[in-house]
């Protein structure tokens, strides 16, 4: 028998009565990005799990360090196990806080089964149909939504996607953001030069 490898499908339910939770101005969140932009940048480029579509823009933020160095490096320190001296040379560690309450769909919750979720959203590719389910929760006033994210694991969220208008906002920055690659090594993770080359030994023939 063939099966879907992807059970998630586009919201078909009314997301109305979705269960839902706080992010308070009180609640300390993390953001790795480049040290050429500020933190606070809505993407709407299509490029970002819950992307929204201009002119609105979607905001992703961690709730401890170690999560946002994972999401930020993403798929290359889950393959080789180090963050490149390059990559983090470019970028920095910002600790933030909203500047008002969000109030934002919580899909880490027993009841958003009922809905149609699973698991999928955050870790599913293409991100498509995790979009889709993004602005479905905008048009039902979800100020953006908790999730459990990619890289990381653990049994609890760590991560929020906040919605606004797409591009930069002007809400409150760290006055004393922390390069990267000290806050990576400080986290316990190895940044070093990416390997020149790599030898390949035939396996011995008998």
């Amino acid at each position: 028998m063939t099966r879907d490898s992807v059970a998630l499908r586009p919201p078909a339910l009314p997301l109305k009565d979705f269960p839902g939770c706080e992010v308070t101005t009180s609640q300390k969140l993390i953001r790795g990005h480049s040290a050429a932009n500020g933190p606070w940048w809505f993407s709407s480029s299509g490029g970002g799990r819950f992307d929204l579509t201009p002119p609105r823009g979607t905001c992703y933020v961690a709730f401890d360090e170690v999560t946002a160095i994972r999401e930020t490096v993403g798929e290359a320190l889950a393959t080789t196990g180090i963050i490149t001296d390059t990559f983090a040379a470019t970028r920095q560690l910002s600790t933030l806080a909203v500047q008002h309450d969000h109030r934002v769909a919580d899909t880490c919750a027993e009841r958003a089964a009922d809905f149609g979720l699973t698991r999928e959203l955050a870790s599913m590719t293409p991100y498509a149909v995790p979009q889709e389910w993004a602005c479905a929760f905008e048009a039902v006033s979800f100020g953006g939504l908790r999730y459990q994210t990619r890289f990381t694991t653990g049994p609890n969220p760590n991560a929020v996607a906040l919605f606004n208008d797409a591009g930069e906002a002007a809400w409150p920055e760290d006055s004393s953001p922390e390069p990267f690659i000290a806050a990576a090594r400080r986290c316990g993770f190895t940044v070093a030069g990416a390997p020149r080359s790599v030898r390949i030994v035939s396996p011995p023939t008998s």
